[in-house]
């Protein structure tokens, strides 16, 4: 036979018709319950019930306490106590139970109006609703910045590589216009000395310049012989 903690539990999950065995996972979401006052009730008895006896503290393995009902359902505001429908009660009242509490027991509250508890659990809702939407905001953000920094990332690569097939073939471009320039200059200079009748100097031979080189070779005596 269930405790009385869990018969109320049950009684204000479902209808009696449809009641199921109460379980504390029960007391994680308000929606679970016929009124937001009853999941208030069991979770206030729970957590002062933790608080004065421990953290090994199980209202669903022990009778039902009518003093830790008193302190956490705020004494009879409205004739009965918290929990039992009126078929619980307790010899004590409010201010005598508080006279025999120590320093560290805690603080007997006044049982909250379900308009507050509506109220309250509203704004709990707004409070998770928003920090829902921050959280899927910043994690959009952090989406889009990583996608960013990856596209920067290929960019770069992408530079980065162009320039690596660019540059050998600058250079190659810049080399063989510096080639063709000198060997324009030797030509020139050929002519001259063709005409001027003088000795041609040797031009430095170029592996890239090729045949272009023969005129030059034609002209480029022995060491110390003078040309016919």
């Amino acid at each position: 036979m269930p405790h009385l903690y869990d018969l109320y539990g049950m009684a204000h999950t479902a209808s009696y018709k449809k009641a199921k065995a109460f379980s504390e996972s029960d007391l994680d979401d308000p929606n679970n319950f016929t009124n937001i006052s009853s999941h208030h009730k069991l979770v206030a008895y729970r957590d002062v019930g933790k608080a004065t006896k421990g953290d090994d503290f199980n209202p669903s393995q022990e009778p039902l306490d009518p003093e830790l009902v008193m302190i956490s359902g705020g004494g009879r505001p409205h004739g009965s106590i918290a929990i039992g429908d009126g078929i619980v009660r307790c010899p004590l009242t409010l201010p005598e139970i508080k006279a025999r509490q120590s320093s560290s027991c805690p603080e007997i509250t006044h049982r909250p109006q379900p308009v507050d508890l509506a109220i309250e659990a509203a704004l709990e809702k707004e409070r998770l609703a928003n920090q829902a939407a921050l959280e899927k905001e910043r994690l959009a953000n952090q989406a889009a910045l990583e996608k960013e920094r990856l596209a920067s990332q290929a960019a770069l690569q992408a530079a980065l590589d162009e320039r690596d097939q660019t540059t050998p073939r600058l250079i190659e471009e810049d080399r063989s216009r510096n080639e063709a320039g000198q060997q324009d200059q030797y030509e020139l200079f050929v002519g001259l000395c063709e005409k001027s009748g003088q000795v041609l100097p040797p031009m430095p031979v170029s592996s890239s310049i090729g045949t272009n080189n023969s005129r030059a070779a034609s002209h480029d005596p022995s060491p110390g012989v003078s040309p016919p």
